[in-house]
């Protein structure tokens, strides 16, 4: 999953799309889950009531278990709240729960964390999509290694373009943007060059 450094200054839709439990390494009778909360990201555009996914995502890890009493832990019960985490809040089956059901919540980032390199969730709020249109991403994520050929079709320049721009970026990026074939033709990872070509313009 690629980091994005992500607007501050925005209000972003979030949809939860999985919890994944995390290993732990704490005594297992303590009865602790580590658990991450993936979210795709879609920018909110006001005037058109539309939700677009970039192909972006984010994520946060919580700890929750029977020692831990949610309500009144200010980081988790925010997630619980504008989630609508049914009862019990410290049970995994819960939180999947609600990754079946697709919620949405409504967030700005804070800036980039010095560790990590990941912007912090500032805000969170509950939020409902009903009278919103949702775009979602628009290539076919299961295609995601491309030729330049088709990286070049995607962003509308031509071969000799993109072929430049991966030059510049593959000392930064390696192997997360760009793979060799046996041939030495490279392949570019699409969902990740289009939003670092989306970035630069």
């Amino acid at each position: 999953m690629a980091r994005y450094n992500f607007n501050t200054n925005r209000r972003y839709a979030a949809k939860l799309v999985r919890v994944a439990r995390r290993p732990i390494e704490n005594d297992s009778s303590i009865g602790l889950s580590l658990l991450r909360l993936e979210f795709a990201i879609y920018w909110m555009f006001e005037e058109q009531k539309l939700l677009e996914s970039q192909g972006e995502f984010a994520c946060r890890d919580i700890v929750i278990g029977e020692q831990v009493w949610v309500e009144r832990d200010s980081g988790i019960s925010t997630y619980a709240s504008a989630l609508g985490v049914p009862a019990p809040t410290n049970a995994v089956s819960s939180w999947n729960k609600v990754a079946d059901l697709g919620r949405f919540i409504e967030l700005q980032f804070g800036p980039s964390e010095l560790e990590g390199d990941r912007n912090p969730f500032a805000h969170i709020n509950a939020f409902n999509p009903a009278g919103w249109t949702v775009k979602e991403y628009r290539f076919d994520r299961t295609a995601e290694w491309v030729t330049i050929g088709i990286a070049a079709d995607a962003v509308g320049v031509s071969e000799s373009t993109v072929r430049r721009r991966v030059d510049t970026l593959e000392a930064e990026w390696g192997a997360r943007l760009i793979v060799r074939t046996e041939g030495t033709h490279r392949r570019i990872y699409l969902p990740l060059f289009m939003n670092v070509w989306r970035e630069a313009k």
